[in-house]
């Protein structure tokens, strides 16, 4: 009896033993250290960016041949992405060689339009779904998100994206008014990372955002003291020398035009904060301006403190805010005729024309690339 239950159990077990090998190994679970290392690849949008930042290059509208004068900004873009003009809607239109289409406008991924106007518009011949602002590299901006109305006919001379929903973002160039504003539109499939990517580098030039030369012939006469050279008595280009130190701005030279009035202007829009006689400098004049959100201050020395604008006064770009003063008279403070041009950064009024260390040139900034 005893024999046959081991003949049964032993049965028994054999029978199970096949069945498992006929189901295969038991299939493993995810540990949850697996688990975590999944959740943590990096997403198709994040690898985006990293290959945006490595592979973009810069564009310039001005050297994107037929484009309308009032573009003067640069951004990066994908290193294989193109640019062109298009003359009958004086826009620019970036495209994607790659992208499906028959021609550049239909593999377009960002096109941009401008206006003239005091302020930001929308048009009637859109819907805005919705609507917010921002501010692109310090410039005003507001962000849409707009479709074409069905009345009305499709967008001519335009990608035919532009006739569909997508977002775009308009900026505002400059302070002055009217201003020039830059229409971009994103391509409603293209990645969001790239559009955000363009438009972090998207820098308008200094001269288009309001900026002009303080004086005619600005850098054809910057020929003894240019912005942070180290002067001293026995080096100096202009002899004899009562300063030492670092430059803090540019010196900009007329001694060739004595008898002549030579206006100065305000680089742009601002305030006046400062006016009047200072020792170094004769007749001396700073403004205030705001850069987006920054506040500047430009100086400007050696002028006749008669011919002086007014402090508290409002002034525009380009405006006569003063003249130079003669040479040699108290007017320049014994010096020669010439205007000392500064930039300084931030809201406090330093009229030093030459600082010690030169660590401390970073209060202001080269007047020349300022206002490239």
């Amino acid at each position: 009896m005893k024999l046959l239950v081991a003949l049964v159990v032993v049965g028994v077990l054999a029978v199970v033993a096949f069945l498992a090998l006929r189901q295969g190994p038991a299939k493993q679970e995810s540990s949850p250290q697996e688990a975590q290392i999944e959740q943590q690849k990096p997403s198709e949008s994040s690898k985006s960016s990293e290959q945006i930042s490595e592979q973009a290059k810069t564009i310039k509208a001005q050297d994107i041949s037929g484009a309308a004068g009032v573009f003067t900004f640069s951004a990066e873009v994908p290193s294989h992405w193109q640019a062109q003009a298009v003359a009958a809607t004086e826009a620019i239109n970036l495209y994607d060689p790659n992208a499906s289409g028959a021609t550049n406008l239909e593999k377009s991924q960002i096109f941009i339009r401008n206006f003239k106007a005091n302020s930001f518009l929308t048009l009637g011949t859109v819907t805005i779904h919705e609507q917010g602002d921002t501010t692109i590299n310090g410039r005003p901006a507001v962000r849409y998100d707009i479709e074409k109305k069905p009345a009305v006919a499709q967008f001519a001379n335009q990608p035919s994206w532009r006739s569909e929903r997508h977002i775009v973002t308009d900026v505002r160039v400059s302070d002055s008014n009217p201003s020039i504003f830059y229409v971009i539109a994103k391509r409603p499939d293209l990645d969001d990372t790239v559009y955000r990517h363009f438009l972090e580098s998207f820098k308008v030039s200094a001269s288009q955002a309001g900026f002009t030369e303080p004086i005619d012939e600005l850098r054809s006469r910057i020929t003894k003291k240019p912005f942070g050279i180290f002067i001293t008595p026995e080096n100096s280009p202009v002899q004899p020398e009562r300063f030492r130190g670092y430059h803090t701005g540019v010196d900009v030279e007329y001694t060739d035009k004595p008898d002549v009035d030579i206006p100065v202007r305000s680089i742009a829009a601002g305030q006046v904060v400062q006016a009047g006689r200072a020792a170094g400098y004769g007749g001396v004049l700073v403004v205030s301006h705001k850069i987006g959100d920054e506040t500047k201050l430009s100086l400007y020395g050696h002028l006749d403190p008669a011919s002086l604008a007014k402090v508290g006064s409002e002034v525009s770009a380009g405006q006569q805010i003063g003249a130079l003063g003669e040479g040699g008279s108290a007017e320049t403070d014994g010096e020669r005729k010439h205007l000392h041009f500064g930039i300084i950064k931030g809201q406090t009024v330093n009229l030093k024309g030459y600082i010690q260390n030169k660590q401390d040139l970073i209060g202001w900034e080269d007047p020349l690339s300022f206002i490239e």
